[in-house]
């Protein structure tokens, strides 16, 4: 099992997994490593899984949020090199996740053991998130520009905050993620030596195809996109497809390239 406390939280499982496989799960915005336990149940018979949990949320609310992709990532990093991990690993990040895990693989010593599955993001030098600003108007409520993207881009955090008390409690997390990351940007020509598995949603508002396909210019190894009915948040309806794309890796085709839509 993976474990680096506070960074790196493993998932518990029923039994020892069939493989030496590890999973590891990056939040997106304002998210934190809970949220990823119903994709971890769907493998947990075949790979250890974790998830990465960012300060400022959950049992680490009390600490200060991040606000730069790069120092987080440099932290996961430490953590994990800390942890002394071996076997074989899949990064799993979604939307800011998937932004963290490249840059987290960026800085692993051994690559060649690691699977980047980027799911809800365009390739890092198509990311083009503008940067929220409160409205002029003073009548208006300051966080409704923030509030309505959240909501154009679905999932479980646009119903939370439709609640005053909830607003209050995850507004500011997620603030701050999507702040850091619309300033995030790669080092030019960065790269990874590993495969990459882009995932998509077909109606996601925050990418589409050729953005996906450009992950290609960011791995010197494999590309594979699988694309999914849906908005950025099309992992909540398609948990069962996308454990299956994570099985074949770790069963399958490691290797694998070229352009699939599921």
């Amino acid at each position: 099992m993976l474990d680096a406390e506070p960074w790196i939280r493993s998932f518990p499982v029923a039994a020892p997994p069939a493989t030496p496989w590890t999973i590891l799960f990056f939040p997106h915005s304002g998210g934190s490593a809970d949220p990823y336990r119903r994709l971890a149940v769907q493998v947990a018979d075949i790979a250890s899984t974790a998830g990465v949990q960012y300060p400022g949320r959950a049992e680490r609310q009390q600490e200060s949020l991040f606000t730069d992709v790069h120092v987080l990532a440099d932290q996961v990093a430490e953590a994990l090199a800390a942890a002394r991990q071996d076997a074989p690993m899949i990064f799993f990040g979604h939307s800011l996740g998937a932004a963290v895990a490249y840059e987290v693989v960026r800085r692993m010593p051994v690559q060649q053991r690691i699977v980047l599955v980027a799911s809800g993001h365009p390739a890092p030098s198509r990311l083009r998130l503008s940067v929220f600003d409160a409205a002029d108007d003073a009548s208006k409520d300051p966080d409704e520009p923030l509030i309505e993207l959240v909501r154009s881009l679905g999932g479980a955090d646009a119903d939370l905050l439709d609640h005053p008390l909830l607003r209050r409690m995850f507004l500011p997390a997620i603030r701050s993620d999507l702040m850091a990351h619309s300033r995030y940007r790669p080092e030019t020509d960065s790269a990874v030596s590993c495969p990459v598995i882009a995932l998509m949603g077909t109606t996601d508002p925050f990418t589409n195809l050729p953005d996906v396909q450009a992950w290609q210019q960011h791995t010197t190894s494999t590309l594979r996109v699988h694309a999914f009915p849906g908005g950025h948040f099309f992992t909540n309806e398609r948990t069962g497809e996308v454990a299956d794309i994570l099985r074949h890796v770790m069963t399958t085709d490691r290797e694998g390239a070229g352009v699939r839509h599921a």
